[in-house]
């Protein structure tokens, strides 16, 4: 439970909270002095919390149903009708009616469990078969076995309430926890240590495999930075995948006829914050640094977003029946007119091989299908000789407004022929007490181009981990604090690409 500072920002600010009890991934005591203090703690807590609008739901505890119902703690079977009642008791008996007793004034929902099946698990007496059922309330999925990237691994859902990836903080937060540089290592006990996840980071190595080119480089300590640098792609890229497709089946429209699954409600992923310096799901560091992922993340939820899809996912150019669908998600409280444009790019020099634009109006709270266009054809359209040759780049603007941009790779990164880009700092500019503009120059198109700066300033940029398709862009850096010591020579900014993990 938080301290009440936390709540009146999110009052004020409009952010919704899904707000568990204190009860997670564990079988708990039912002695009546526990249950007693159970009660306690919810009535004081739902007394002093219910005052605030940002507090949308309560929920009874984090995965215990589905611990319950899929067995996670090896019950015998002749323990499981105890076990059974026990939750009931807790979570139905103490914990439900404790909050009905106090908050029964401002109809705000209560689920006993998360995940969990809704109105389905009322009607199973609170332990679903199947708590994670798309058709049903929420889902938590995680997808280590699977390409992380890959859209079709992941469930169409009602409302997926967790779901994430692991990737490694910046070297200025290891920096935090350990002087000694033969800790920093892929394989170090250090890292081992503090990776508190069974097989993490195996599956971390696997998924970037998957997609990415690995470091050859023998320098240890630049081999590890290309490491953290590349983890934080793969979770960027995963939670994007994840909110594309929960983006483009939030429509009714969407919703497949043979399974009845679509129509998803909302998205949120695992974890905001760390506690410590580790390999973590989190989006942003120990320090407060954000991880590229946090940039993702940011324009994941914009109220007007596109989303492009090849299917079958990263078909061949030979299959005739893959197709490029494009989408248009208009989530704000009006109607919106704009272009979607696309561009198929080369990664050899700025040339654009192909343009396609696309009039758009969209009705308030709605998706358009925009278009889909045979693979194939369109390749057939541009000098591409091969998928690792090109890349489609996207974007939308309405009202003199551009909106966030949307890159669809052909193949997996690492099959592409990246050139040496020769990315520069130009030029680095104050603007005001809190704001630095950096001018960056190329002679080549750039991916996953990631600026840096020295520990001791804290802030962000106004966006990260992005491909550079043209030769000159603008990015802001947004200081937290006044910068009164603005020197252009000595301003520690540091810029890579994924060019730079395939150099020794």
């Amino acid at each position: 439970y938080e301290r009440n500072s936390f709540y009146e920002i999110a009052d004020r600010l409009g952010i919704m909270l899904w707000h568990d009890f204190m009860f997670a991934c564990s079988l708990y005591p039912i002695d009546d002095l526990f249950l007693k203090n159970v009660h306690d703690e919810v009535i004081y807590q739902v007394k002093r919390l219910q005052s605030h609008a940002s507090i949308v739901l309560w929920a009874g505890n984090n995965e215990n149903e589905a611990a319950v119902a899929q067995n996670w703690y090896d019950v015998s079977e002749e323990q499981m009708p105890k076990v059974k009642d026990d939750y009931r008791k807790l979570y139905v008996d103490i914990i439900m009616n404790s909050v009905k007793e106090v908050d029964k004034g401002n109809n705000r929902p209560f689920v006993t469990s998360s995940p969990s099946n809704g109105l389905e698990t009322i009607k199973e007496n609170y332990i679903a078969k199947d708590p994670g059922d798309p058709l049903y309330g929420d889902v938590h999925f995680y997808g280590y076995q699977n390409d992380s990237w890959d859209p079709t691994t992941y469930p169409i859902t009602r409302f997926l309430s967790e779901t994430g990836i692991q990737s490694l903080p910046s070297l200025d937060t290891w920096y935090q926890a350990t002087n000694d540089t033969s800790n920093l290592n892929m394989n170090s006990s250090f890292l081992l240590h503090r990776e508190h996840s069974q097989n993490q980071i195996t599956a971390m190595i696997y998924h970037i495999q998957s997609n990415l080119p690995v470091p050859i480089t023998n320098d240890s300590l630049k081999n590890f930075t290309q490491w953290i640098y590349l983890s934080q792609i793969n979770q960027a890229m995963t939670l994007k995948s994840i909110s594309d497709v929960c983006r483009v089946h939030s429509s009714v429209n969407m919703i497949n006829p043979n399974t009845s699954q679509g129509h998803t409600m909302g998205l949120m992923y695992w974890q905001i914050n760390d506690i410590w310096q580790a390999p973590t799901w989190s989006s942003i560091e120990y320090n407060l640094k954000w991880k590229m992922a946090h940039y993702y993340v940011k324009h994941m939820y914009e109220p007007v977003y596109p989303i492009v899809i090849l299917t079958p996912y990263l078909a061949n150019l030979t299959d005739k029946n893959a197709r490029i669908s494009f989408y248009v998600i208009n989530n704000l409280l009006n109607e919106t007119h704009g272009q979607l444009m696309c561009l198929v790019h080369t990664l050899n020099k700025f040339s654009v091989q192909l343009s396609i634009a696309y009039d758009v109006a969209l009705d308030l709270t709605s998706m358009q299908h925009v278009a889909d266009l045979s693979y194939t054809s369109l390749m057939k359209r541009t000098s591409c000789s091969n998928d690792n040759h090109c890349i489609l780049h996207c974007s939308f603007d309405y009202n003199h407004q551009h909106y966030i941009d949307q890159t669809l790779f052909l193949t997996q990164p690492k099959n592409y022929q990246l050139y040496q880009p020769n990315l520069h700092i130009e030029n680095i500019q104050q603007i005001t007490s809190t704001d630095i503009v950096i001018r960056i120059t190329a002679t080549r198109p750039a991916l996953f181009v990631w600026l840096d700066i020295s520990a001791n300033r804290s802030g962000y940029f106004s966006k990260n981990g992005f491909h550079m398709f043209e030769p000159i862009i603008a990015v802001t850096f947004h200081s937290w604090v006044p910068i009164t010591d603005f020197d252009r020579a000595n301003f520690d900014l540091r810029i890579s690409s994924l060019f730079d993990v395939t150099q020794p």
